[in-house]
């Protein structure tokens, strides 16, 4: 079993469609989850270990925050056209090199309400991430880097299998 992680991870996303919070769920969910990556293990072309595990964990409370921060701030656009929205795109410089973290950053921001990843520069030094209103584009490059980037760097390390 080399993903131990994400079949524990797939396991509670059974769970939670199912709504049924049993150590059986959990037992089912881990056994689907184990036949699912055995099914996709040729995709699979990375190690992946949390390093810092206090850093992910800071990594996941300070997303959950922003994503709850940013559902208030888009709630306040939608509900109240009268607020000037700005509208832009931002090149973030990466430093992160392998596909496992550059796709986990990429969703961050694409599931965070009010941004969206659009691309990767092919040499993988940029992601070019669209922003439903922002008046300091700097403010939000720094913001994305030092609360996401920074800490995945940080927390997880990817290596060839």
């Amino acid at each position: 079993m080399r993903h131990p992680i994400y079949n524990a991870v797939l396991a509670l996303v059974w769970m939670a469609l199912n709504d049924g919070f049993t150590i059986g769920d959990f037992l089912i969910g881990y056994v689907l989850g184990f036949l699912i990556l055995h099914v996709h293990q040729a995709f699979w072309n990375e190690r992946v270990q949390i390093v810092r595990p206090g850093a992910a964990l800071r990594l996941l409370a300070v997303f959950l925050w922003e994503v709850v921060k940013a559902n208030v701030q888009v709630a306040r656009i939608v509900l109240d056209p009268r607020i000037p929205i700005t509208p832009a795109f931002i090149a973030l410089p990466l430093t992160l090199k392998d596909d496992f973290t550059i796709t986990t950053l990429a969703n961050m921001i694409t599931l965070t309400p009010g941004t969206l990843s659009v691309d990767v520069a092919d040499d993988r030094s940029a992601l070019y991430v669209h922003c439903l209103s922002t008046d300091d584009v700097e403010a939000v490059r720094e913001q994305i880097l030092r609360d996401f980037e920074r800490p995945l760097n940080e927390a997880i390390r990817c290596s060839p299998l």
